[in-house]
């Protein structure tokens, strides 16, 4: 089997090929991006010659089609904004493929291509990660308890005990949180759905002794997009909901209240650049310190007909985050169970369409990550 998977020595990616790497002893992995020094500085940390590093500009369309062709999945775990323009490099290499998720409007975007992917016989599963992904699943997985479904909430709330030697942590990509927070998040209302104001909706969850009660708002996410069609059981109500530190919402608007989130174009050194470029370079800077032991726990909620929970519990290992690791498992899982044919259909599906959750369940239990249903752990 062979995967590529484009973005491979980012924060998510390095996950996605480390799970590859150990759960697939006979896989080729092709870890794939555009600066070559760091695709070719993580592949080499391996030893083994079933990791190949390739350079790759995907706004070269020949090169990235020359690239995956015979490929059996592209795992993309580059920014969202490029999902569409990837999933078509792959209609013309005739793979499959596996990606993150489109907060909701690139989602629906990506549905559109379902026939396209239907013809060539090829599947392409969309929003794989944590959230959207394992919650996706939980969905479907709560949904067999019930005879009818009147809503759906889905949120997560962290623990951290990490001893940070940095005022401000960023846990994942500062344009997907700057999207979160500005963006008018997607909202299935009576059976419609409806955008509400940015950061509305507040309300509190207790999510139990470890991680207390925390506040959320809405924010813009794809399981809106899939889910109320996808889990048919008559869904009037489907809602997304973000939670973080108010001193870290606090940061993250004033950002984007000053501009530091803009997509317009600024003029430097006689270059055009955006000035989210720029911003996240400089926040990406803040993740995480290379050697900090990370001591953090997740959890991903999923809150049927507002008396089920459907928990899935992930601890970081020591070296990455619990948030990242429940992001980027599922997609090596996905991309797994589609190589192997555990997998049937063609053509474009979120995770609760495509994939069996006794499977998943199985392999997420596999990494360590815990499933509980109404507080009991699911064996």
């Amino acid at each position: 089997m062979k995967f590529v998977v484009l973005g491979g020595y980012g924060i998510i990616g390095k996950i996605v090929v480390e799970d590859l790497f150990k759960t697939c002893k006979n896989c080729e992995i092709i870890v794939a991006g555009r600066d070559f020094a760091k695709v070719k500085a993580y592949a080499s940390s391996f030893k083994s010659n079933r990791i190949k590093a390739k350079e790759i500009d995907i706004n070269n369309e020949n090169q990235l089609v020359n690239l995956i062709k015979n490929s059996d999945v592209v795992v993309n775990c580059l920014q969202y904004y490029f999902n569409v323009q990837i999933m078509k490099s792959c209609l013309k290499a005739k793979t499959n493929y596996v990606d993150l998720g489109g907060l909701f409007h690139e989602t629906k975007k990506q549905l559109k291509l379902n026939n396209e992917f239907k013809k060539i016989g090829k599947l392409a599963i969309i929003g794989c990660g944590g959230a959207p992904g394992i919650t996706n699943v939980l969905a479907t997985y709560g949904s067999k308890f019930v005879k009818k479904i009147s809503s759906v909430e889905i949120t997560f709330a962290d623990a951290d005990y990490t001893k940070y030697n940095q005022e401000f942590v960023l846990p994942y990509s500062f344009k997907t949180i700057a999207d979160e927070f500005s963006l008018k998040p997607a909202v299935f209302k009576n059976g419609k759905t409806t955008f509400a104001e940015p950061q509305s909706g507040r309300k509190t969850y207790d999510f139990g002794s470890e991680f207390g009660k925390q506040e959320g708002f809405y924010s813009l996410h794809s399981e809106i997009a899939t889910i109320p069609k996808s889990v048919d059981k008559g869904i009037k109500n489907c809602e997304f909901r973000v939670t973080f530190p108010q001193d870290f919402i606090n940061k993250i608007n004033v950002l984007i209240e000053n501009g530091f989130a803009s997509k317009e174009n600024l003029k430097f050194n006689g270059k055009d650049i955006s000035t989210i470029d720029i911003t996240s370079e400089l926040m990406n800077r803040l993740l995480p310190k290379q050697g900090t032991e990370i001591d953090d726990r997740e959890m991903l909620r999923v809150i049927i007909n507002d008396k089920m929970t459907i928990d899935a519990i992930t601890k970081s290992d020591g070296k990455n985050s619990a948030g990242v690791l429940d992001t980027a498992v599922p997609c090596s899982i996905a991309a797994q169970m589609i190589a192997k044919n555990e997998i049937k259909g063609t053509g474009v599906l979120p995770p609760e369409k495509a994939i069996n959750y006794s499977l998943f369940f199985k392999e997420l239990r596999k990494r360590k990550i815990t499933i509980i249903k109404n507080g009991r752990i699911i064996n």
